[in-house]
């Protein structure tokens, strides 16, 4: 990674040291600015604040994987109350790892699709090769030649989702798992009351 990135990464990030870790901060008004409001589950199960996640993801992209990340949710003192800090940080364990398990399933159903479109695409190429052989007649021909295109379609989407589909939700996976295995810490400010 460049000096000049590492730079804008530190200006956007406090870094600790000692837990070689970045913070992403987030001020908040009350706990329930964490919670989606449309959500009517418990404050433990109830899906994260779109907003709230998408500030998270895009933050935690930006630091480089061989850093911890911290996220520092910034309250008014009067708010404080454990059992809201316990819900919002099971709430947010249970949002990623949710997020992760999708993306999991995600993986298999590919893998699984994968070996289907590679034996259609077999199939494919191989009776076009094999038993349609090129004749006078224009419709056998046209069908031969359906089925090669046919076949490099599915093999062509074979290679997509192995080198770059795959590659996408591995990606996503483990933000997903590096923020699940984040550290959250509430700090309370006293100037900030409501």
């Amino acid at each position: 990674m460049n000096k000049k990135k590492i730079s804008q990464i530190q200006k956007q990030y406090r870094f600790e040291a000692e837990n070689n870790a970045y913070l992403i901060e987030v001020l908040l008004d009350d706990f329930d600015d964490v919670y989606d409001e449309w959500d009517p589950a418990p404050f433990k199960k109830r899906f994260i604040e779109e907003e709230f996640n998408d500030f998270i993801i895009t933050s935690a992209e930006d630091i480089p994987a061989k850093h911890n990340i911290i996220i520092a949710l910034y309250l008014p003192e009067n708010k404080k109350d454990l059992e809201k800090e316990q819900a919002v940080v099971s709430a947010y364990r249970n949002f990623y790892a949710y997020a992760t398990a999708k993306e999991n399933k995600s993986s298999v159903s590919l893998r699984k699709k994968n070996i289907y479109y590679f034996i259609l695409s077999m199939f494919l190429l191989g009776i076009s090769y094999l038993y349609l052989s090129e004749t006078e007649n224009i419709f056998l021909n046209i069908v031969r030649e359906g089925l090669f295109i046919g076949g490099w379609v599915f093999l062509w989407e074979v290679i997509t989702n192995i080198f770059i589909i795959s590659r996408e939700i591995s990606s996503r996976r483990n933000l997903y798992l590096r923020l699940y295995e984040s550290e959250i810490r509430f700090v309370y400010q006293s100037d900030r009351q409501k």
